[in-house]
């Protein structure tokens, strides 16, 4: 299809969905928010099929949950946490709504890259490799020169060295020597992998800094599920990072709509056990 043609039937589906929602019983809050978030709004099943499941999730998501985190958050870093939400659930269709948004809401093409890029060792090769061409295509339909520049700091030679240093800085001196002194023998190659490939090449990159880094990375584990250790020592880096714990709890409540109950309250749990002593 022509590029043309394209952007204005892209346009005509969103002004029919639009129009759409006028039809449920969607506040007007929630209606503004999603105006404001998405370019077009595409998600199959929604309004059209299944209206009263739309009107029950836009009016949780866009306005009932929304109004405790406007204040705890900003809205791009609202966003981003659920960009990197989408990215844990393994969720296509939601990841391309929301590189749109987070483009909407201001939040810059190499942010919206390094969150992706972040979640490559949490979530592994198989779900971020599903993920680039659909990002990409979102760039270029905004006009968005490809490829964005580098964002590395690191070389083979220093990566393993910075790696530790970061991990000393947000989990403690001496955390990575327990790591080796705890760890099962002939697996020490992991806590090498740790300081090299998670931590040094990807935590170095500029494009975020380390405070949002950590929080992309709690929020990658809270959408995973069945990481409580690693959520629990994730949630002491956002701690020490600089990270409140009312902004963790906004984190997660501008999630819950996406991820469900049951990984939203281990989430919770994680963090009461890392701010245990702050209120």
């Amino acid at each position: 299809m022509h590029f043309g043609l394209r952007v204005v039937y892209l346009q005509h589906k969103y002004i029919k969905n639009i129009i759409s929602m006028k039809s449920l019983n969607i506040t007007e809050k929630a209606k503004t928010t999603i105006r404001r978030l998405f370019s077009q709004r595409y998600s199959v099943n929604t309004l059209k099929h299944d209206p009263e499941l739309t009107a029950i999730f836009d009016n949780f998501a866009y306005d009932e949950s929304l109004a405790l985190t406007e204040g705890p958050v900003l809205e791009k870093t609202r966003v981003m946490c659920i960009l990197a939400s989408t990215i844990g659930c393994g969720s296509k269709l939601e990841f391309r709504n929301y590189v749109d948004a987070c483009l909407n809401v201001g939040v810059k093409p190499r942010e919206i890259r390094e969150v992706v890029y972040q979640a490559m060792p949490y979530v592994g090769f198989n779900y971020v490799i599903d993920l680039l061409p659909i990002m990409n295509e979102v760039f270029e339909n905004n006009d968005i020169k490809l490829p964005l520049d580098e964002q590395a700091t690191t070389t083979q030679e220093d990566r393993k060295e910075k790696g530790r240093q970061y991990m000393e800085e947000v989990f403690g001196k001496g955390a990575v020597e327990n790591m080796y002194q705890t760890c099962p023998k002939g697996q020490e190659h992991i806590i090498d992998f740790l300081q090299s490939y998670c931590f040094g090449d990807y935590y170095t990159r500029k494009g975020i800094d380390a405070q949002h880094r950590e929080l992309m990375t709690f929020c990658f584990l809270a959408s995973l599920g069945g990481c409580p250790n690693q959520m629990e020592s994730h949630a002491v880096a956002n701690k020490n990072t600089g990270t409140s714990k009312t902004e963790m709890v906004a984190a997660v409540t501008a999630m819950l709509p996406y991820i469900g109950f049951p990984r939203s309250l281990q989430a919770l749990n994680a963090i009461n056990k890392a701010y245990e002593h702050q209120f």
